[in-house]
């Protein structure tokens, strides 16, 4: 689907110049100081919707029954899940297919991005091991309960 980018003012001065482009095209109105708004008829969200839910559904199946080749398509997708140990890289296969479900059966993606922003981070963690060394030892509170920033 062609993705066509006007300024929320173009569509405040012209709404059916820009309405008229959603006949083939979805519409990205760009506002300044605020995240952007995407604009598509509802019935290809609809279909879009019921189609990635009917993949995610697909995708849990395969994670139950095949979790070797899930894993593997996984791994190749999210190439930073080498640097997970075993264990934990396990752990978010087994994680992954359950949040895409449980996202898709509230039709809001946005906890999944943030599922894998986490992963990825402790992904970064494991790939420097001195990093992840001094976050696994003790930790001295210091400064009325509060953290220090850390050095360096």
């Amino acid at each position: 689907m062609q993705v066509i980018e006007r300024t929320f003012s173009e569509f405040l001065r012209h709404p059916k110049e820009v309405v008229a482009e959603l006949d083939n095209s979805d519409v990205v109105l760009r506002r300044r100081s605020a995240p952007a708004l995407h604009l598509r008829h509802a019935d290809r969200e609809n279909a879009r919707s019921e189609a990635f839910s009917g993949i995610t559904r697909v995708l849990r199946h395969l994670s139950l029954h095949y979790p070797a080749a899930v894993g593997k398509s996984l791994s190749e997708a999210y190439p930073w899940t080498k640097y997970l140990p075993d264990d934990e890289r396990e752990q978010f296969l087994e994680e992954f297919a359950q949040e895409l479900a449980a996202a898709a059966s509230i039709g809001d993606f946005k906890a999944v991005a943030q599922f894998l922003h986490e992963w990825k981070a402790t992904a970064e963690v494991h790939a420097d091991p001195e990093l992840a060394r001094r976050l696994a030892g003790p930790h001295e509170i210091t400064h009325g309960g509060r953290v220090p920033r850390p050095s360096g």
